[in-house]
């Protein structure tokens, strides 16, 4: 996969990098935060879906495969957005999402999550929009490695 373009967020999270791995590939944890609809096979190869309601009935899905589980330390997944089908797809070519782990006290994770992809480049409003998208993501993903609840992102 090559790519032209990136979106780079680092964030820390009060969680192992055993935890925050869990919490990208373990099915349970994973509809806790990253979407109300999550099928996913983890494994090399694997399909996953994500599916999260928005604002009038529209259906934010994004669909991809593994490409790299490294248990602790890294996950690399394509990533598309699909919409509610074909004619809503994205358009952007050989996205994927890349998340590395870095441990940085006991505890204490530093999370990297670089969400790539070749072909048009995104407008400004757009790259931020994006950005703000995996800041939300991540704000309920930090929610979720705190308690138990049931996280709804819209």
């Amino acid at each position: 996969m090559t790519d032209t373009h990136r979106i780079t967020v680092v964030r820390i999270f009060d969680a192992t990098p055993d935890e925050l791995y869990a919490a990208w590939t373990d099915l349970p944890t994973m509809r806790r935060w990253f979407g109300h609809v999550v099928e996913a096979d983890v494994r090399i190869g694997g399909r996953y879906r994500v599916e999260n309601p928005g604002p009038e009935g529209k259906i934010f899905a994004h669909e991809g495969h593994y490409v790299i589980l490294d248990p602790g330390k890294r996950i690399r997944q394509t990533f598309a957005y699909v919409g509610t089908g074909a004619d809503e797809a994205s358009g952007y070519a050989d996205e994927y999402i890349d998340i590395a782990f870095r441990e940085i006290s006991p505890g204490r994770t530093e999370m990297t999550l670089v969400n790539a992809w070749s072909g048009k480049a995104m407008s400004p409003p757009e790259t931020e929009g994006v950005d703000e998208g995996w800041r939300l993501w991540l704000d309920q993903l930090a929610r979720a490695l705190s308690g138990p609840d049931v996280i709804a992102l819209y």
